[in-house]
């Protein structure tokens, strides 16, 4: 569990939380996105992120469409939670934070993807989500209240494919992320596992800590994934940290090119190590 009962400035998260679970009863939801980001890097170790976000992703596991849109509407019944546009997932709470609202599991289609009613036109890859639920950690907040939170690994995985899918409608977004992840993985809780699960890097001419926590973030990204769905990540590494390829990801980080590069690159190392296990 990680604690952070004792921030006063994330009483905003705890009343979103509170009062989400009032309406929500027992669908298993949890928090992802930038509020995580931050969550996992500045509040738990101390890194900087820059600016706090204001928006808060929600993945909710649910059984079919009806089951979502009678969430939504009991949400917006109780006064808290308004329509942010016409778009079914997203909400406003309070009247200033921007809600996404990401249903996962039975709603998902053979493709992993997920097309929203009534028409289907518009069409979310929703792949990671089941997977990264079971490695979910809870976070403690003021109030006494409690989340479900992704995992830092897990959360470089569901923005490895929302950049996949999303690069262009929203460009830079989950790349800068991705880059902030990859740069202080060392940093955030992994100090001692380089001398152990990671000793062999120690021993490379050209050890660097950065490309070493890159290293072990692939291979936790790979931990988290059955055999069965670690190719389509592995495919998406091995195309993005090719320097004879089209290097879009590298082109999109906040990042010098040629150590985003490399970066992606141990990403991509410590990944196949582990899908070869």
């Amino acid at each position: 569990m990680l604690n952070f009962s004792n921030r006063p400035e994330l009483r905003h998260l705890s009343a979103l939380v509170a009062a989400f679970r009032a309406v929500a009863g027992d669908v298993p939801f949890f928090l992802a996105g930038a509020t995580a980001r931050d969550l996992l890097l500045h509040y738990a170790h101390g890194i900087n992120v820059g600016r706090d976000t204001r928006d808060v992703d929600i993945a909710l596991m649910v059984s079919d469409w009806p089951t979502y849109e009678a969430l939504r509407s009991r949400l917006i019944a109780g006064g808290q939670f308004a329509p942010n546009g016409n778009a079914l997932h997203q909400l406003k709470f309070g009247g200033y934070l921007e809600i996404d609202l990401i249903p996962f599991g039975a709603v998902e289609r053979a493709d992993r993807t997920i097309a929203w009613p009534p028409d289907g036109d518009f069409v979310m890859t929703v792949f990671g989500f089941r997977e990264v639920f079971d490695a979910t950690l809870v976070v403690r907040l003021p109030d006494n209240e409690e989340i479900r939170v992704v995992s830092l690994p897990a959360l470089a995985l569901l923005k490895l494919m929302a950049w996949k899918e999303r690069r262009l409608s929203a460009p830079g977004k989950d790349a800068h992320d991705l880059a902030m992840i990859l740069r202080n993985y060392l940093d955030a809780g992994n100090h001692e596992r380089l001398y152990t699960e990671a000793a062999h890097l120690l021993e490379m001419p050209a050890f660097d800590f950065e490309q070493a926590g890159a290293w072990l973030l692939g291979h936790d990204m790979a931990q988290l994934l059955p055999r069965v769905a670690r190719p389509p990540v592995a495919k998406i590494l091995n195309e993005e940290s090719n320097p004879q390829g089209t290097v879009r990801l590298v082109g999109d980080m906040p990042i010098e090119a040629g150590l985003a590069l490399v970066l992606l690159q141990s990403v991509n190392q410590g990944f196949l190590e582990n899908m070869k296990r």
